[in-house]
């Protein structure tokens, strides 16, 4: 049987109503009905823990009210002042559960200062925003730096984790530059790597400042995954960086690699007048898009034979053509996946976005605690692998070859 609610609790409600909300604007309508819904909750509270209801006598029982304590509460549609029930007699005090002692803001709201902190908005601008949610008391600068400490501290424990419990299919790295530090206008390059693991998940590795993309920047960012336990993929998938492949060569010998098609087809285009581009992204396009890789090396001839009148567009197609294509070699229903570095570079897009409205950055963590939360974000909407029995079955052929080569 549903408990109806309390005689206060129903005063509460006819009050409100009596004020006719209808006449208020919408702000005032929404706060209004969470004070309401607040104020009841609380209400209903005091009636459970004392076991009866508003003015009802009850034999035995402990405790009874004592008046009401005003509170103001901070919520995402402004303060609300509530009036809290007191109680006397009793063994314990009461303490609200939705409310506790002191609390005055409700967690949504210390959810969403670091997230407008490091979304591209100053200290001083979170400030001023916060101030018209929140009402005329608003947040101070204190409060404001430590709440957006929380999200910069939760990404250096992140950054620290084991990775050995990983079973990692597909390693995918690249890098993205940001001004970080001084105002030189010289660009960091923060150094990413996402993967597919055997069960089809994606899921962010790591987020590391380097310089420039340089060889001993990758080496040292590979180094540090491995020492937290990083197992060794079955493919990895670049931009054709030559640091991050010479870093690759040294630490995975032998693991396959694959360079970005989609980097490629764009090396390509530069090197041919606009307007043929349109012409030659489609014979690209019947290249690293052919169905099997005996077409796609038919299609590479014609190429070399149409577009013979740009040399240097067809000396860049065959120069590491091979690792475009390796791709062939794993199942057919993973080959959108693994034959660009898309995976991360949709979640670089967001970062540029951010980053045009923070302009440089002067502190580490918190320009790698953007770029992480951009692309953890990025990460909800990402696709995994389709992992049919087919596709497990190749997979497992080309982990029994890889064996076997090695104890040979």
């Amino acid at each position: 049987m549903i408990r109806r609610l309390s005689k206060k609790a129903e005063k509460v409600i006819k009050k409100m109503m009596d004020e006719r909300l209808f006449e208020h604007p919408l702000g005032l309508v929404v706060k209004a009905g969470a004070r309401m819904m607040l104020q009841v909750a609380v209400e209903e509270e005091i009636t459970d823990y004392l076991g009866r209801d508003y003015y009802e006598r009850t034999e035995g029982a402990e405790g009874y009210r004592n008046g009401y304590k005003g509170r103001t509460v901070k919520l995402i549609c402004g303060d609300i002042k509530i009036d809290m029930p007191q109680a006397r007699g009793l063994d314990k005090p009461f303490h609200s559960a939705l409310l506790s002692p002191y609390q005055t803001r409700m967690k949504e709201i210390e959810e969403l200062i670091p997230l407008l902190y490091l979304n591209g908005i100053s200290t001083r601008k979170v400030k001023r925003a916060v101030k018209k949610v929140l009402g005329k008391r608003g947040l101070s600068h204190q409060t404001v730096s430590n709440l957006s400490e929380k999200i910069v501290e939760e990404f250096k424990g992140w950054k620290e984790r084991d990775l050995s419990g990983l079973k990692i299919l597909y390693l995918i790295m690249d890098g993205i530059r940001i001004g970080v530090r001084g105002g030189t206008g010289e660009k960091e390059a923060v150094l990413v790597a996402t993967a597919f693991l055997e069960d089809g998940e994606r899921v962010l590795i790591s987020v590391e400042l380097g310089n420039r993309e340089s060889h001993n920047s990758w080496k040292m960012f590979i180094e540090d995954m491995r020492r937290r336990g990083l197992r060794d993929p079955l493919l990895i998938i670049t931009d054709g960086s030559p640091g991050l492949l010479r870093a690759v060569e040294e630490i995975f010998p032998g693991t396959d690699t694959q360079r970005c098609t989609k980097h490629k087809m764009e090396n390509v285009l530069e090197k041919v007048l606009k307007e043929d581009q349109k012409e030659v992204r489609d014979d690209l396009r019947k290249i690293f898009y052919a169905p099997t890789i005996e077409h796609a090396r038919e299609g590479i001839s014609i190429f070399e034979k149409k577009w013979k009148k740009y040399t240097s567009a067809v000396e860049c197609l065959l120069k590491d053509i091979d690792a475009c294509l390796t791709y062939y070699k794993f199942p057919y229903i993973h080959w959108k996946r693994i034959r660009t570095t898309n995976a991360i570079e949709r979640g670089f897009k967001e970062v540029r976005q951010r980053v045009r409205v923070i302009g440089r950055f002067q502190n580490e963590d918190r320009a790698l605690a953007l770029v992480y939360w951009k692309i953890k974000d990025a990460q909800e909407r990402w696709n995994g692998l389709c992992m049919t029995e087919e596709a497990k079955e190749i997979l497992r052929a080309i982990k029994n070859s890889k064996m076997m080569k090695m104890a040979a």
